[in-house]
């Protein structure tokens, strides 16, 4: 989405310098090609902002937002960037964006009382480094994009998968939170609300720290969070399993959910099987083969898995129509066993064990590069998700499937292929995830963010509007159809048709807390049909 280059008006000069003078002068991004990366998410483009701030500390972002308060400019927070739904895209002209991943220290780590206390600018990869030597995690502990995607960004717009098949989204492992209004006040929330004594317990009176979650920054920047801990467990088995449709899969993946001894439980339909497969393969990865020898433990258990990758090839999934991948872990062999063999019984009534690749490297590199943003042979790539109870997934899919055949006709014409990732949320429901690849040309987004050699193997692509805009307008009929099925939606952004689906009430107090922490509505404009 191209657009014309705006220059910054003279009547903010004097707000940037000051912002110069706030943060120092290396801070305060102006640069065309730093206002253009800014300007885009994994999908598309926003608005040009006038400046991007870079704050270090809790302190630096209060000021900068009292000085930007009293020129009466638009926020927009920004963490790793790894959204898909124009949520920290700027709407409006003039507007500063701000690049939290400065604040990235980890606070404290108490192992004793099960906590550990990070700035949100941090990575989810750097989090769980600074923890493993303790021997702990947080029960959720990040995406696969965790070595980009922030701990702010998650709590913003909503984050599963490592360690969500038993204990949910990012949101759940959350206990306290520091967030820094539109008028750089600093609300303290949560265990954080306890002025006299540690955060270790999330409830301290009304929990107004929930207000504060899945927000995508329209109510306030997240400066500091505390997480719970758990033990890391020593042991770790992976399951496959293919299954001739996705009814059978559906009712599968749930019954072993609801037993509550799985901790990542997801799966593909073969449009997305024939996606991954056409990556590079496994046994050409020496990163990903290297990092399954060295799970495995000892050296001949180590070369005995990675021999296993290697005989599998990519060709593992080449009779299952549908199949799902899953994770166990342990305090013991036996532990981790016996949950194995629960979980195998479930879902060898309807499926077929195939090799666990998937699992066992996706385990092994759980926050590997994010080259995934772009197709294996280069193609544009966005998805588009809701979560329904287990009861309603193969309802779902089915609607949403009906919304693909209806284009089947002019996707094949575009070339826009599409798949299926699936996935099980703690005891809550299934994550269905519809995704695009088509050929388009790349953002700055990609250029910077994506690993340099891995790009210069793909192809580039000339500029495709009408398969951008075909994707864009199955893309809106998908976000209607999981709302009007009750779905509920990560990453709401300004995507998502969050209003439409909210009950009356719940919508005008979202509308009253929105007016009395932002009035003038400069806290990311747009954000969950705010006004």
């Amino acid at each position: 989405m191209s657009q014309a280059v705006r220059a910054v008006p003279t009547s903010i000069d004097s707000t940037i310098a000051e912002l110069r003078r706030v943060l120092g002068a290396s801070f305060v991004l102006t640069d065309e090609a730093d206002r253009r990366f800014y300007s885009q998410d994994v999908y598309r483009s926003g608005e040009l902002p006038a400046a991007v701030i870079q704050p270090g500390t809790v302190e630096e972002l209060s000021a900068a937002l009292r000085v930007v308060a009293s020129a009466g400019l638009p926020i927009v927070p920004r963490g790793g960037g790894m959204s898909y739904t124009d949520g920290y895209l700027p709407s409006q002209p003039n507007s500063i964006s701000i690049d939290m991943l400065r604040l990235n220290r980890i606070v404290t780590i108490n192992p004793d009382d099960c906590y550990v206390t990070v700035e949100c600018g941090s990575t989810w990869k750097d989090l769980a480094d600074a923890l493993a030597p303790r021997g702990v995690r947080t029960p959720y502990w990040g995406p696969l994009s965790g070595v980009k995607s922030s701990i702010g960004g998650a709590l913003s717009q909503g984050s599963i998968f490592l360690g969500s098949g038993r204990y949910g989204a990012a949101a759940d492992s959350v206990i306290g939170l520091d967030v820094v209004l539109v008028d750089g006040t600093v609300l303290h929330l949560g265990s954080h609300a306890n002025g006299r004594g540690q955060p270790f317990l999330r409830q301290f009176g009304p929990d107004t720290m929930g207000m504060f979650l899945s927000d995508c920054g329209a109510l306030g920047i997240k400066t500091r969070a505390t997480f719970r801990l758990v033990k890391i467990l020593p042991e770790t088995r992976h399951i496959s399993f293919g299954f001739d449709g996705p009814d059978a899969m559906f009712a599968a993946i749930a019954e072993v959910a609801r037993q509550e001894i799985v901790s990542e439980s997801f799966g593909f339909d073969p449009g997305l099987q024939n996606q991954r497969m056409k990556r590079t393969s496994l046994k050409a990865d020496a990163k990903a083969l290297g990092n399954v020898m060295k799970a495995a433990g000892g050296k001949l258990a180590g070369l005995k898995e990675g021999a296993k990758v290697v005989l599998a090839g990519r060709n593992f999934l080449n009779d299952a129509k549908f199949s799902a991948h899953l994770s166990f872990d342990g305090r013991d062999a036996a532990d981790v066993e016996s949950k194995v063999a629960v979980a195998r019984g479930i879902l060898s009534r309807a499926g077929r064990e195939v090799e666990n690749t998937i699992p066992k490297v996706m385990r092994a590199n759980p926050f590997a590069e994010v080259n995934s943003m772009l197709g294996p042979n280069g193609e544009r790539w966005v998805p588009v998700h809701g979560t329904v109870p287990f009861s309603k997934a193969a309802t779902m899919f089915a609607a949403l499937d009906s919304v693909f055949a209806k284009h089947a006709d002019a996707m094949a014409r575009l070339e826009i292929d599409h798949g299926y990732l699936f996935a099980t949320v703690g005891v809550v429901g299934t994550l269905i995830e519809p995704v695009f690849f088509w050929p388009d040309e790349r953002l700055a987004f990609h250029e910077r963010v994506l690993d340099h050699d891995y790009l210069a193997k793909l192809p580039k692509y000339p500029a495709n509007l009408p398969a951008r805009e075909l994707v864009m307008r199955i893309r809106d009929e998908l976000a209607v159809c999981f709302m009007e099925h009750g779905a509920v939606s990560f990453q709401l952004g300004k995507f998502y048709k969050f209003q439409e689906g909210l009950e009356p009430s719940a919508a005008g107090f979202l509308q009253q807390l929105k007016s009395l922490v932002d009035p003038h509505n400069r806290m990311n404009p747009g954000t969950l049909g705010l006004k």
